[in-house]
């Protein structure tokens, strides 16, 4: 019934989107490109990223919809523009979404899950009762933007689906990047916030680069309980519940090991130059 939901969702905005002559493009790369991109529903703004509050499917090309692949046969023209999609239905309704201020926020990969590389703030004009569509923002220059859709199935949960595609000056042709493109030196040397995932009992990523004054959040996806603690006990979460974040801002150089307290097992490290 729910995976029903989302597809029709999904559907339904796909043809409204492409009835309003809005385009969506991307470098003739992404055709090649079969990593998938972890999104979540986040608190707060795209500037500012609180917790994780819904993990959503992966973007991909695949197409998955609640963890699970739908890809169909591929058809057509070869030279079709493809876009990584992803739908899942979450324990919300729609207004409940609006009420408070949520984005969401694409990461490039797991494996590099602290690079943000699009983000939107959920809002804008309704589409009739229980429909709505808001931009994804490049982040990083990652390239990236695209387009998230939500529809409130009338039973406390929404569909959520996500379509995510690279800039191009046209089909088959990259978009070349400017002197304007490129990151100042003063923007290369500003802090950043990081992101830690922690789910299936490990650290994500690990070992971690950053740079002194970046500051590294861990996000607890997992249902048990963890911690954040560092061999030298200059880091020290406290208990971090199911969808709690800890923060912390490397101000030295070094290298810091760190574990979780209820959890032996688990082990990670970051790297700070």
């Amino acid at each position: 019934m729910q995976l029903g939901r989302t597809l029709k969702s999904m559907f339904a905005i796909a043809m409204l989107v492409l009835a309003s002559g809005f385009v969506l493009s991307q470098r003739g790369a992404l055709a090649q490109d079969v990593a998938s991109h972890p999104a979540h529903v986040h608190s707060g703004t795209c500037t500012e990223l609180g917790d994780v509050v819904y993990p959503l499917s992966d973007v991909s090309e695949s197409v998955l919809v609640n963890g699970t692949p739908i890809a169909g046969a591929v058809g057509g023209a070869t030279d079709a523009i493809p876009v990584a999609t992803s739908g899942t239905t979450i324990a919300s309704s729609l207004a409940d979404l609006m009420a408070s201020p949520y984005a969401i926020n694409i990461h490039e990969s797991a494996e590099n899950i602290g690079n943000y590389i699009a983000c939107g703030n959920i809002g804008g004009a309704m589409i009739g009762t229980s429909d709505l569509a808001f931009g994804l923002g490049e982040l990083n220059g990652s390239g990236y933007s695209g387009v998230a859709t939500l529809h409130d199935n009338g039973d406390g949960t929404t569909a959520v689906s996500v379509y995510l595609t690279e800039a191009v000056t046209s089909a088959g042709g990259t978009e070349e990047s400017t002197a304007t493109d490129q990151p100042t030196e003063a923007a290369a040397a500003a802090p950043m916030a990081v992101a830690v995932d922690i789910s299936n009992f490990a650290y994500t990523p690990s070992p971690l680069e950053v740079k002194v004054g970046d500051t590294v959040t861990w996000t607890n996806l997992d249902s048990a309980p963890h911690t954040v603690t560092s061999s030298d006990g200059s880091i020290q979460s406290g208990r971090l519940d199911q969808g709690a974040s800890f923060s912390y801002t490397f101000t030295t150089p070094g290298t810091f090991d760190y574990h979780c307290e209820f959890h032996a097992n688990m082990a990670g490290q970051v790297v700070v130059s």
